[in-house]
């Protein structure tokens, strides 16, 4: 029950700061989860693959999937409880309140000031994500250029690239890109 509670709390702390949705608290669920210890970096980049895979928002299935990994069933529904919880409480708050105050200068000031909150959260998330999908090694390690090939995982890095490019140029949807992706992937790989 210890553990249920511990996960409870920590993807409740989550959620009251998990400003910037799914992608923003990743590097966050990340740090709260090395205190259970059961889960490294790639395991976590395979959580992150699945839960942007999976239907539904990906805070929530990146606490129900880590909750599910450390206590099974019961710690699924006590991370999902947990993150999702506050936000609840927080919009049921900001909706009875934001129509009021919306035009307050200190209200404008929060909103100022949290907005690049969420983009630097999002880019330590894909930092983490990246060097754990797209890295073998550490770049520090490179002492000529010719050694990149040994750091650098080729095919993930490709795959990145292409996919970005996708997106960009051709304004693929994510889901499209995903099944693409896995199926070059599954390819390339095997």
């Amino acid at each position: 029950m210890n553990l249920l509670l511990s996960l409870f709390l920590t993807f409740a702390k989550i959620g009251v700061v998990g400003f910037g949705g799914g992608m923003a608290i990743i590097a966050l669920i990340f740090q709260s989860m090395q205190q259970f210890g059961n889960m490294d970096a790639d395991e976590f980049s395979e959580l992150f693959a699945i839960s942007q895979a999976t239907p539904g928002p990906l805070a929530i299935n990146a606490a129900t999937f880590s909750g599910f990994e450390t206590a099974g069933m019961a710690g699924a529904a006590a991370a999902t409880l947990g993150v999702v919880m506050p936000s609840f409480i927080l919009v049921v708050i900001c909706v009875k309140f934001l129509n009021k105050y919306q035009e307050h200068k200190l209200v404008k000031g929060a909103f100022c000031g949290i907005r690049p909150v969420s983009v630097g959260m999002i880019l330590a998330g894909f930092i983490m994500i990246g060097q754990s999908s797209l890295l073998a090694g550490s770049l520090t390690e490179l002492t000529d250029f010719t050694q990149i090939v040994e750091v650098v995982k080729v095919i993930p890095v490709l795959l990145a690239a292409l996919t970005f490019f996708l997106a960009k140029k051709f304004n693929i949807n994510a889901i499209t890109l995903m099944i693409i992706m896995g199926v070059a992937g599954a390819f390339l790989r095997s």
